[in-house]
């Protein structure tokens, strides 16, 4: 089988398509035939040498659909013939964090697609059987592949978090990339108002044809006062916190009082200054997002379906087209996401 190969860290040149041997399946494990693996900004990080985890060689890729080709022992609950997708973390279960139903904060979880186990940058790949969801009938492997990583924060942070009613208004930041879009549909979907905010004009209308209520262009991340505008002064009831810390001041000026702040994005890791009196005054909740769970990934499935949300598609790329994927999502080039098709 072809699959693309990290076997050093580096620049995107270091990702290179090979012909390599299908690996067996083992115990708990089930080979799946790749139609479709989504390039995420964290296989950027992956690639670079960033996360200590991944150990060379490896083949990236955590945002997967494909159909099951057969199953190893000790696996009942998937046959040949079945379409899945995965989320890309498996907690123990057993731990404290998993017994208080936080399976998202488990630190010994296993099965990592893509870091610790190869992943979909492949036309095979052998998975956790654990790690796997079956796609509901009527919904498209290219939207299902990702539900877990693209949809699945922006979904927790609206309806988890921000427990959204029809009529709220929710601010996006970062919103033309894939989770931007996602949680602009997910906002619509629940009757919701959404400000977009972006920093490059030329990306002002596309956000308004996919769905955007209002647009804001801002270069320095100081949005807060035309998001107080567009709402009459009082501020609206949920950021969902793309970025991190350059438009983080912008955020918490967009908040009404009692507004939730879901922070899924950080891409610079730079410190953020907080007036905790102003949390206080105004009962500010800041809840850090991560990606979601099983039950979670089949809820999402659902909801996709049930809204018939699809994906902002920006580019399908060959595997032998990997590293142009990287070179496009390292210079912010991508409006949604790039999908290698094998």
């Amino acid at each position: 089988m072809r699959a693309v190969k990290l076997r050093s860290f580096g620049e995107p040149d270091v990702l290179t398509c090979e012909e390599v041997v299908v690996p067996p399946v083992g115990w708990g494990e089930v080979l799946v035939k790749i139609a479709c693996c989504g390039v995420c900004h964290l296989d950027l990080i992956l690639r670079s040498g960033l996360r200590s985890r991944v150990a060379l060689p490896r083949v990236l890729g955590h945002e997967l659909a494909g159909e099951v080709v057969s199953v190893g022992a000790g696996v009942d609950a998937f046959a040949a013939g079945d379409r899945v997708t995965v989320f890309n973390f498996q907690a123990c279960l057993e731990c404290e964090d998993c017994l208080r139903g936080h399976p998202s904060l488990c630190r010994f979880s296993k099965g990592d697609i893509g870091q610790t186990r190869d992943g979909g940058y492949a036309e095979y790949a052998v998975l956790l059987a654990s790690n796997l969801v079956k796609i509901p009938q009527g919904l498209a492997m290219e939207a299902a592949c990702f539900a877990a990583c693209v949809y699945g924060p922006p979904y927790k942070a609206i309806l988890q978090v921000g427990n959204l009613q029809a009529g709220q208004t929710v601010v996006i930041t970062g919103a033309s990339g894939g989770l931007g879009l996602a949680a602009i549909q997910i906002v619509n979907a629940l009757g919701g108002r959404s400000i977009a905010v972006t920093s490059s004009a030329a990306k002002a209308e596309l956000l308004k044809s996919k769905g955007a209520s209002d647009v804001i262009v801002s270069e320095d991340g100081a949005f807060g006062d035309d998001v107080r505008r567009l709402t009459d002064g009082r501020g609206v009831d949920l950021v969902v916190e793309l970025v991190g810390s350059p438009t983080f001041a912008g955020t918490l000026r967009s908040l009404a009082p009692g507004g939730r702040c879901a922070l899924i994005g950080e891409l610079h890791g730079k410190p953020v200054s907080i007036n905790l009196g102003l949390l206080i005054i105004k009962e500010f909740r800041i809840e850090g997002v991560q990606s979601a769970s099983r039950d979670e990934v089949r809820e999402i499935l659902d909801f996709m379906k049930k809204h018939d949300l699809t994906p902002e598609i920006w580019r399908r790329l060959t595997l032998e087209e990997a590293a142009l994927a990287h070179l496009q999502l390292q210079a912010r080039e991508a409006i949604g996401r790039v999908l290698l098709i094998p």
